[in-house]
């Protein structure tokens, strides 16, 4: 199996800061998007979302990762949503039983007006 390399964009809709990661989601390229988040969360933002469409596959290391920026956000009474993921991927997150962690929107413009930044 051929996985895109990984990248990670990034983006402020008012307060919440939106994640697009792109690719495989595993140990290496985890520590991008956790440095990505650490980034925002750093400058005080408390809202973000990842958003999935773009990313093929999500390891356990990939997971372990989110969690951890789950709880560096919790820390601040942050929020982490999840978008467009697809029926595989929402699956293992049930499966593990992290639904009931993180919170998941369907695409990213519901995310949006949860958090109560504009759905552009």
């Amino acid at each position: 199996m051929n996985a895109a390399p990984f990248q990670v964009k990034s983006r402020i809709v008012n307060d919440v800061a939106v994640i697009y990661p792109k690719g495989y989601l595993n140990n290496l390229s985890g520590e991008g998007l956790v440095s990505e988040c650490g980034r925002y969360i750093e400058t005080g933002i408390k809202k973000i979302i990842v958003n999935f469409s773009e990313t093929d596959l999500i390891n356990s290391i990939g997971i372990s990762l989110l969690l951890h920026v789950m709880e560096e956000l919790q820390t601040t009474g942050g929020t982490l949503c999840f978008t467009d993921m697809d029926k595989v991927q929402l699956g293992i997150f049930d499966m593990l039983g992290l639904t009931k962690y993180f919170r998941f929107f369907q695409d990213e413009k519901g995310a949006l007006q949860f958090l109560g930044g504009s759905a552009e």
